[in-house]
């Protein structure tokens, strides 16, 4: 069972201590959130990423509605992901909508030093993450 650690106007952040999985679950207002609004709920997600140590990362896209800016993904790379890394973090994943082409599509990202992966079906997503 989740529990919410914290959440602002875009995103809830939860944490199943269980499965060591952090969660961050966007909300359809994503669609009128700001570049700045992103990277300041992604920095909110490195932080606890940071206290909690988890084993597993999970980003529930499903409702995301927001459009990047230029630069947007490259500050991503160089200011989030390592931070994951640092934090012990070992997988990553996306939930996606349904149709999403990249349906179970794995690489590396940028910097990372863990794997990320994209699942339309949350739990195929939660067993990526249990698995050792």
């Amino acid at each position: 069972m989740a529990t919410e650690l914290v959440r602002n106007p875009w995103g809830a952040i939860l944490l199943d201590e269980a499965l060591g999985v952090l969660e961050l679950r966007w909300f359809p207002s994503t669609e009128q959130m700001t570049d700045g609004g992103f990277m300041a709920t992604l920095s909110l997600f490195a932080w606890e990423a940071e206290k909690a140590r988890p084993r597993g990362l999970l980003i529930d896209a499903t409702q995301f509605r927001h459009r990047f800016g230029s630069g947007v993904m490259e500050w991503r790379d160089s200011h989030i992901i390592p931070r994951y890394g640092a934090a012990g973090v070992r997988k990553f994943a996306f939930h996606m909508p349904s149709g999403f082409p990249g349906d179970n599509v794995e690489k590396f990202e940028g910097p990372a030093i863990f794997p990320t992966r994209w699942f339309v079906d949350r739990q195929a997503a939660l067993d990526w993450l249990r698995a050792e």
